[in-house]
């Protein structure tokens, strides 16, 4: 009996049964990317577990990871997470990833305020100036857009508690505003009308 079990494991020895991932990670783009943690999670045997973490010039290395399928995740603070479509890896053998896994810097959220400029009879106008700046307390944002062929214009600003006036003008109109907040990120709607001089 004890021959057997030294058979076994000198059979398994000879055999081995996990292997390495090796692979790469940067920005998009640009540098490459040190601290990234990484998981190794069986696609089938979510048991199966590891982590690991990339190093100053990007590099990772899963050492003696059971041979099977993988999905790999990818997660750094100021990057949106990337995750792979599934990933073999082949027991006794070192496993590259080919090329170098990119992750975007995360965008910061947004809210958006759209609209259209009309007429006081009630017709879009197009090519009128609409102007937007911050009102409130804060960092200053302004920017202009020029009205499309249906008056519709947008523009997307910083997410947070804010109050923004809207500006619109038209050679021959009087000029109209009106005051819009926000809370967060939201998307909020806006009609200008434009009464004739």
């Amino acid at each position: 009996m004890n021959m057997l079990v030294v058979l076994l494991t000198l059979v398994l020895a000879l055999f081995p049964q996990a292997g390495i991932i090796k692979g790469k990670v940067k920005e998009r783009g640009g540098k490459n990317l040190d601290a990234v943690r990484i998981v190794a999670v069986g696609a089938t045997d979510e048991t199966k577990k590891l982590e690991t973490t990339s190093n100053q010039n990007g590099e990772f290395e899963f050492k003696d990871i059971p041979a099977g399928d993988y999905l790999l995740t990818f997660e750094k603070q100021g990057y949106e997470t990337f995750k792979s479509q599934k990933f073999s890896v082949t027991a006794g053998e070192t496993n590259r990833i080919r090329g170098a896994v990119e992750l975007s810097k995360e965008r910061p959220p947004y809210a958006i305020i759209r609209g259209a400029v009309f007429s006081s009879e009630g017709f879009t106008m197009r090519n009128a100036l609409v102007r937007i700046e911050k009102i409130t307390e804060g960092k200053k944002f302004r920017s202009e857009a020029v009205s499309g062929d249906g008056g519709e214009f947008a523009f997307r600003i910083p997410a947070g508690k804010a109050t923004y006036r809207l500006t619109a003008t038209s050679k021959g109109f009087q000029t109209a505003s009106k005051d819009v907040e926000i809370e967060n990120d939201d998307v909020r709607q806006v009609s200008l009308p434009l009464v004739k001089n």
